[in-house]
């Protein structure tokens, strides 16, 4: 099971840049995928969304590439910089007869006039090397998410497992229910008239009241949809949308017996049920 929520970060040392590569997620409903991407990587972003699909399915994933250049190429930059910015004041000077001094300082300051600087102190990582070291980020990544998951899965089943025990207790407490209103049917009529009492007016009323209050439908479709819900946590396909549809008939099955059986014994058991499977649905938005 993979969570939706998760994050990794990871340091490469390259030959000219250190990389770092952060990937965090939160809950969504779909695939949201959002890079920031240095601009001498942009345009990578295609191949490397392509490579994050194959992992992800659900969730709005934000992922920062940050590049730091080295001394080594910070030197060669500063020196291609001054090389480059003094051949073209040679250049002036000599078109125009002109001698004058220029220092440092203003040999640097004209790399906001001509070109980024950014832009000169560059040296391309092979894209090869790109796709190898995000995708260790990516695995880094799916193990935090992977972590976080098998913890919502012990939670899902333990709540399952109450869920399943509250329904055992109402399977033993249901029946005896009817013989319980039978009696009660009984004793008020007698009350009321006496010993007179019509057998067989009595017997169409309780089939009357055991045919409002058969729940037996509802306890089986409830013990299929937890069947389904253990089944699908068990398994390494992606299903949060599926147990999101499950809850829902979860809680319709519980409410019909919550309306249909009023005895306290078992809205007790109906109230139980229902808390566990909120926090069912709270755990089941995080799933991939």
């Amino acid at each position: 099971m993979y969570s939706m929520t998760g994050y990794a970060s990871k340091l490469f040392e390259l030959d000219y840049y250190t990389v770092e590569i952060d990937i965090k997620s939160l809950n969504s409903k779909f695939l949201d995928l959002r890079f920031r991407l240095p601009y001498s990587l942009e345009y990578l972003e295609n191949r490397l969304r392509k490579l994050l699909k194959k992992h992800v399915q659900r969730g709005k994933v934000d992922i920062f590439f940050k590049l730091t250049a080295n001394e080594q190429l910070e030197l060669k930059t500063i020196k291609s910089m001054i090389d480059k910015y003094y051949g073209i004041i040679k250049k002036i000077q000599d078109e125009s007869n002109a001698q004058f001094q220029v220092s440092l300082s203003e040999i640097f300051s004209m790399r906001t006039l001509i070109n980024p600087y950014e832009d000169m102190m560059y040296e391309e990582i092979p894209e090869d090397k790109i796709e190898e070291i995000f995708l260790d980020t990516v695995q880094a990544f799916q193990e935090s998410r992977h972590v976080e998951g098998e913890n919502t899965k012990k939670e899902i089943l333990s709540y399952l497992e109450v869920i399943s025990t509250s329904l055992d207790q109402i399977f033993a407490v249901y029946p005896p229910i009817v013989e319980k209103y039978k009696a009660q049917l009984k004793e008020k009529i007698q009350e009321l008239i006496g010993n007179k009492i019509d057998e067989t007016r009595i017997m169409i009323e309780v089939g009357i009241f055991a045919n409002k209050v058969d729940i037996s439908e509802e306890l089986s479709r409830i013990e299929g949809h937890i069947k389904k819900m253990t089944a699908l946590i068990h398994s390494d396909e992606a299903y949060g949308r599926e147990l999101d549809f499950i809850i829902q008939e979860l809680n319709r099955e519980i409410n019909t017996i919550g309306s249909k059986v009023p005895e306290y014994c078992v809205s007790e058991e109906v109230v139980n049920m229902k808390s566990c499977l909120e926090k069912i649905k709270e755990q089941v938005r995080n799933i991939e």
